[in-house]
């Protein structure tokens, strides 16, 4: 087995990845991986790459996507995501293995200098260093290393398309203690040279910015890939930004949570469809969207914590605009339930304002503020995955202090196993979890009669 696998993320690096590699070939004689995931590049990267590296992947293109990718394939129990244009310095497997040494669950990053020395990037290195030191948040360039234990229980990188390394540095930090070494790595000036050092400054601010203050990624990754020399205007986009965060209402007993409400667009024939045989299409139909609504009502008056309703197509839709403000009402993401629930998890936990969520189905009539409340302690009391179990062997709600795919990965969804196959998955990834109290949603007819003891009643048999 190798003692350290190095992954690099590449695209178009044609022009210094010989001189990258070259750099590493000590280092494979000291037993360590190298490998290399493309994102696509249409340039002589992987060409030149070949003979310089254990193993050549191919990934879609983003550095999470692909630095999860080389995690997957590695061989040690170590890992190390570096840069194409950052250099390691002399010895650099000795002394990750020996940063690593005490725990099983260790991660850290080296000190960063810029290989082009002058007064103004010995200040940006002084800052960056000085940043990462003070908050526990480490940008990609400063060789982010981990032991594999504490890699896969976090369910590696947050893939979204920008910011990976802050995302994953803000998870890690709840877990353990950074180490930090303190011989630096030596990284490429060529970005802030293209594009003007002052101007880089300004722009990477300006995007740290508006990702802590809750952005999407996807829209920064936009302006960063390709940017042109030209900043966009900060004062509109952070507007613009703004506009997408939820209210910070000091009203809210927890601020900093958020509650994800998971709906079907309301269309007849597509939602609650056991249902039909009982109460027909128009039926199924109305019982769906009056349970949207009570829950919409419930989060609207509660003030428990900002809202957001995530929805299967149409953000637009008159229904759903009559529930809830625009720049609340998100789009899930194809595929199954694990899928989407793991997709809003990240969407929702990679910017610094949210630090926790519940998320919860609209086909659970009986949930009212104090089940969501008590939810929301647990999460505060530092528990990693809350989970409101339901009465069929699946869960109506789960709140988690970070997000791990890994926790939706090959569960078999629809079936009585649901709760039990996340319980088990919470104990393999070392998470603490609480089970509260089970409560029963409506998915078959034989649930239609207890519709009747609610309190206050849900109207929903009316044309």
């Amino acid at each position: 087995m190798k003692v350290l696998s190095i992954i690099i993320p590449v695209l178009n690096e044609q022009e210094s990845i010989a001189i990258r590699l070259s750099a590493l070939q000590q280092l494979r004689s000291h037993g360590c991986e190298i490998i290399l995931v493309d994102g696509g590049s249409v340039d002589d990267t992987v060409t030149l790459a070949q003979l310089l590296v254990d193993q050549v992947l191919y990934s879609p293109k983003g550095r999470a996507l692909q630095m999860n990718e080389g995690a997957t394939a590695a061989s040690a129990n170590i890992l190390l995501f570096l840069h194409a244009d950052t250099e390691l310095p002399e010895g650099a497997d000795k002394l990750v293995i020996q940063a690593v040494a005490e725990s099983a669950h260790v991660w850290g990053w080296f000190m960063v200098k810029f290989r082009k020395q002058s007064l103004l990037f010995s200040m940006i290195s002084r800052c960056m260093n000085w940043r990462a030191s003070l908050t526990h948040i480490c940008t990609g360039d400063q060789a982010l290393f981990i032991t594999r234990n504490l890699f896969e229980s976090i369910g590696g990188f947050p893939e979204i398309p920008l910011m990976e390394d802050i995302a994953i540095s803000k998870i890690l930090r709840r877990r353990a203690r950074p180490k930090l070494i303190r011989l630096p790595v030596l990284t490429s000036t060529r970005r802030w040279e293209k594009h003007g050092v002052i101007e880089t400054v300004l722009f990477m601010w300006w995007l740290r910015l508006l990702y802590f203050l809750g952005s999407n990624p996807g829209q920064l990754a936009k302006l960063y890939y390709p940017r042109e020399v030209a900043t966009p205007s900060v004062g509109a986009s952070l507007s613009n930004s703004l506009g997408s965060i939820s209210s910070r209402n000091s009203n809210y007993a927890f601020p900093n949570s958020r509650i994800l409400v998971f709906a079907k667009d309301p269309v007849p024939g597509k939602v609650k469809t056991r249902l039909e045989p009982a109460i027909g299409v128009k039926g199924s139909l109305r019982l769906h969207r009056a349970m949207i609504a009570r829950v919409c009502n419930l989060l609207g008056s509660s003030c428990l914590a900002p809202w957001q309703l995530w929805v299967t197509e149409n953000t637009s839709h008159e229904f759903f605009l009559n529930h809830c403000k625009k720049k609340d009402i998100y789009q899930q993401q194809k595929g199954d339930i694990g899928h989407k629930m793991a997709d809003a998890a990240v969407q929702t936990l990679t910017n610094s304002v949210s630090t926790s969520l519940l998320m919860i189905g609209s086909d659970c009539p009986c949930i009212d503020e104090s089940y969501l409340k008590a939810a929301l302690e647990q999460l505060a009391d530092g528990i990693d995955v809350v989970l409101g179990p339901a009465e069929d062997g699946g869960y109506v709600l789960i709140g988690l202090n970070a997000p791990n795919n890994r926790l939706f990965s090959d569960i078999d969804w629809g079936t009585d196993r649901v709760l039990a196959q996340t319980l088990s998955r919470t104990r393999e990834l070392g998470l603490s979890s609480v089970c509260m109290d089970a409560l029963w949603d409506v998915d078959r007819p034989a649930d239609l009669d207890r519709l009747e003891g609610l309190d206050p009643p849900l109207l929903w048999n009316v044309e």
